[in-house]
């Protein structure tokens, strides 16, 4: 895993994985540097690394569109750009999982014609069966499958399979989803409501307990912090997160605290009112959580 909150007590990250430089602008950004040079920067860390490693020793690039786990982390613009120029240099295929943007959730059937780049491959999961059934799905370019063709033919089976594999219900259940979701147009709903949806989001910016609002499409995120001009976050024993997270669900609203990181993953289906509803109920969470911080002062 990349994220290093799971790293230690685990000996991860493990040998033979590398990390490129995380693309969160608002955490990462050197002083005075514009979005541009952030991204020019990142993008020449990328092509260095895969020099000094080799790219002969380099299998594939791993990146989500939007980084859903890791706190809805949206690449400035023009980073996929720039990283799909180092990778193309090197011939490096990207991997692209969709398992949280595929399916509508970034205002397009998949997150990476949101956000302008072309894998090589991609996995689905979670919305192709809106969740109802667990199933997941990987789809491969014809050149990868016949590679696996030809040396099963001469190495023996490439076996990949799991008990629950292909499961028909859960099968049967990912192809009505699908169809729904097309007799529903529920994509170009989705599309409809994120502008709404963005701007309810981006009124928090202000708040006192706020560093910064993100999000694309039907994704958004809150991060929480202590001191809004020096981007310092809280103490994790303080768990303003999850304090904000259990506030929320005493007024009847679900959230995702990501430590201090707030997250929105909202059903396509909301409509406008219950928009407004989600972040009415939000807001009176997050004021409950600023409220209790006692003696403490905001920057």
């Amino acid at each position: 895993t990349g994220l290093p909150a799971f790293h230690p007590s685990f000996d991860l990250p493990i040998d033979g994985v590398l990390h490129a430089d995380s693309p969160h602008f608002y955490r990462y950004c050197e002083p005075g540097e514009t979005e541009d040079q952030f991204v020019q920067r990142v993008a020449s860390n990328l092509d260095r690394m895969i020099g000094e490693a080799g790219p002969e020793n380099i299998a594939a690039f791993i990146v989500e569109p939007v980084q859903g786990a890791g706190g809805v982390v949206v690449p400035p613009d023009g980073y996929f750009t720039a990283v799909d120029a180092v990778l193309r240099k090197h011939s490096i295929p990207m991997i692209d999982d969709e398992v949280i943007c595929g399916f509508g959730r970034t205002g397009n059937p998949f997150g990476y014609q949101t956000m302008g780049f072309h894998p090589a491959t991609f996995s689905l999961a979670k919305g192709l069966s809106s969740a109802y059934l667990p199933i997941s799905a990987v789809l491969v370019p014809d050149w990868m499958y016949d590679a696996l063709v030809e040396d099963s033919a001469s190495h023996g089976p490439f076996s990949h399979g799991f008990t629950y594999s292909g499961h028909p219900v859960s099968a049967a259940v990912a192809l009505r989803s699908i169809e729904l979701m097309e007799e529903r147009d529920l994509f170009a709903h989705a599309a409809e409501i994120a502008g709404p949806f963005q701007q309810h989001l981006r009124s928090f910016q202000d708040h006192p307990l706020v560093g910064e609002a993100r999000g694309i499409g039907m994704i958004g995120a809150l991060e929480l912090v202590a001191n809004k001009e020096t981007k310092e976050r809280f103490d994790p024993k303080q768990a303003v997160g999850l304090d904000c997270m259990n506030r929320c669900l005493d007024h009847g609203l679900i959230v995702r605290a990501l430590g201090d990181t707030i997250c929105f993953c909202p059903p396509l289906v909301i409509t406008l009112d219950q928009i407004d509803e989600l972040f009415t109920k939000f807001r009176k969470a997050l004021d409950e959580t600023l409220e209790s911080r006692s003696g403490w002062v905001p920057t």
